[in-house]
């Protein structure tokens, strides 16, 4: 079993650093041989400070190869990190405006993930209320004033604000720790739907640590308070395939509900790796045949939006693996 002070939410971070309604098990058989085309209908993009230095043109490059594989909609990670080893940052003003333009210019509309603050690793492995319920009104205020004073919600490709965490059922099988989360969110919920920007999104996952908690039960909880749009991750680039059979009842009860969500198919693949910690985590891009299983199986989930994570590095990289999976998909798409 994993470290639980290097959970599986850690080790995705740091993977990240380094660049319709059918049971799943009906679904796992037949999809190798479908020849539908692969529909997919938006990418993550992870902002680093080198990012800041890429021009209007290199910009309008990266655009033009998301939107080449499908792309409609841009979800951008988050905008900058607050709180961390490193000093903050943000993404310049005029670098936000190149990327909005350029992602106008080729179709697409772009979520804008708030400023992250680091404190969130803190909060997950709190056993305090009050080192929690710190970072909970710290971060609260900060995005609140980000998306009340950010101009960017009034650029014509703004598609609403994504919340830059992950949330799973290991860290929040208390009711007291659910109901601290549930007002946080429902608090950063309000801010965006009283400033006209929508419903914001938050990612989910399930986590393979050994816990009482159950996801179905954290988001009955949650959206017995507020609205939301959970993203839910299909975990195969980390977890494999029978990672659908676990988040299947969450996607049944979201369906079950009427709950508008969206599904992130994963473009990875984790490698082994001597340490089972997430200190020494190693991934290179899928093979196409594995990702078009994954986006037929998206397709069949009612998801309203298939979202690629991601497509900028692991379809764009100048890797042979990440070359070889975009000429596959280009194929298939044409």
């Amino acid at each position: 079993m994993p470290n639980p002070l290097n959970p599986p939410c850690q080790c995705r971070r740091q993977l990240l650093r380094l660049a319709a309604c059918a049971p799943v098990l009906a679904l796992l058989g037949p999809l190798a041989g479908c020849s539908r085309k692969p529909q997919m209908d938006a990418t993550f993009l992870q902002i680093w400070k080198s990012h800041a230095e890429l021009s209007r043109d290199e910009w309008a490059k990266r655009m033009a190869a998301m939107a080449e594989l499908g792309c409609e909609e841009l979800v951008l990670q988050w905008v900058g990190l607050l709180g961390g080893d490193e000093p903050d940052w943000m993404l310049p003003d005029p670098v936000m405006q190149d990327l909005l333009d350029t992602a106008g210019e080729h179709g697409m509309n772009v979520r804008i993930g708030l400023p992250y603050d680091n404190g969130w690793w803190q909060a997950l492995s709190a056993t305090d209320e009050p080192t929690q319920a710190a970072f909970f009104s710290g971060s609260l205020q900060g995005a609140s004033r980000y998306m009340r004073e950010a101009p960017w919600s009034a650029h014509g490709q703004f598609a609403g604000w994504y919340i830059p965490y992950e949330i799973e059922q290991y860290h929040w099988t208390e009711p007291a720790r659910q109901e601290r989360l549930g007002k946080w969110l429902t608090a950063l919920s309000g801010v965006s739907q009283n400033a006209g920007h929508g419903v914001p999104a938050i990612s989910t996952y399930y986590s393979t640590l050994q816990t009482d908690g159950s996801l179905v039960q954290l988001w009955q909880s949650l959206l017995a308070r507020t609205q939301l749009r959970p993203m839910v991750q299909d975990g195969v680039g980390v977890a494999g395939w029978n990672n659908l059979k676990a988040i299947e009842p969450l996607l049944q009860y979201l369906r079950q509900r009427g709950v508008k969500f969206e599904v992130i198919v994963e473009l990875f693949e984790q490698l082994p790796s001597a340490r089972n910690d997430g200190t020494d985590f190693k991934a290179v891009s899928a093979d196409y045949p594995r990702v078009q299983r994954q986006l037929e199986w998206a397709q069949a989930t009612g998801a309203e939006r298939i979202i690629a994570f991601a497509v900028d590095p692991w379809a764009t990289g100048t890797d042979p693996q990440a070359q070889r999976l975009r000429q596959q998909w280009l194929k298939a798409r044409s």
